[in-house]
């Protein structure tokens, strides 16, 4: 679970209060901690921090940033910029100048800014999600702080899993599908009643067999990214013929996670198998080390 910490003036005003409760109840909703405060030292360590800032707070803000330095260097970090009454929004470049130098901090550049109309609560879901998934990725950077390229070369030499062995009663009518849905391509064959494909160097074999069933909950993942996701089930969806299935989500059918980052869609090959199309979840982002590895 991602932590955030929400540093604010002495004495927010109702706008500030208002929409320091709608982030609040958005990151509730995610699964994120997100502790509000006008005193940063006293909030130990985070992974991310959000400022408020407001025209006439900066100077306060930058001394607690400044007393803060070293408990939160090499944090991922943002503003939340607060116009005034004339829609004047305050500088932000003396504190991202701060922030970027002084404590190195990763400084997110999609900042959010409060005019006199409040923010949805859509966009601010969806602005959240941005900054999580920024967030997440600079906590596992941190998390391989001095790991070498030899060290990241030597981790993709380990042991991985290599194949799966799926059941068809039709290879030709099992191929096809994988082959029109994902792309799946056509290696060889293992004698007259295996086929083995390959889907972005990962192996499956398609095996035909007459008679066989799979238990309930059984199914394989295929991760992705989010607008190829979204892609995959809208074409099983005009398909017509593809079964959708609830999986781990609300309803059949194409679907955003609490976190607003993770999308997913659950339906059945040819032969019942569920395939789960997903796209990463935060947690995935901040604790699966190889989906950073595998860029060095």
């Amino acid at each position: 679970m991602l932590k955030f910490i929400l540093l604010h003036g002495a004495n927010p005003d109702a706008r500030a209060l208002t929409l320091i409760g709608e982030l609040g109840q958005v990151a509730s909703a995610a699964g994120f901690e997100l502790h509000a405060t006008a005193q940063l030292s006293r909030q130990g360590e985070a992974d991310g921090l959000i400022v408020l800032l407001a025209s006439d707070q900066q100077a306060a803000l930058a001394a607690q940033l400044k007393a803060a330095e070293a408990l939160y260097r090499n944090t991922a970090v943002t503003l939340v910029r607060l116009a005034d009454s004339q829609g004047r929004e305050p500088a932000a470049e003396a504190i991202n100048q701060q922030l970027s130098q002084a404590a190195a901090c990763f400084v997110y550049p999609y900042g959010l800014t409060q005019l006199d109309k409040p923010q949805s609560s859509e966009a601010l879901k969806t602005w959240l999600a941005g900054y999580a998934k920024f967030t997440a990725a600079v906590k596992m950077w941190r998390a391989l702080e001095g790991v070498s390229i030899d060290a990241a070369a030597l981790a993709r030499q380990q042991p991985q899993l290599n194949h799966i062995n799926i059941l068809a009663r039709d290879l030709e009518v099992s191929q096809a599908f994988y082959r029109n849905i994902f792309g799946a391509r056509y290696c060889y064959n293992l004698g007259p009643r295996k086929v083995v494909m390959e889907l972005n160097g990962f192996d499956f074999f398609i095996e035909q067999s007459a008679e066989f069933s799979y238990p309930p909950g059984y199914h394989i993942g295929i991760r992705a990214l989010p607008e190829d996701v979204k892609r995959i089930a809208e074409r099983v969806t005009a398909n017509g013929s593809i079964k959708l299935v609830k999986g781990n989500g609300p309803a059949p059918g194409y679907h955003h996670g609490p976190d607003n980052v993770r999308s997913a869609v659950y339906f059945e090959d040819p032969d019942g198998l569920v395939v789960e199309v997903y796209s990463a979840e935060i947690e995935m982002i901040e604790t699966n080390r190889r989906l950073l590895l595998d860029q060095l």
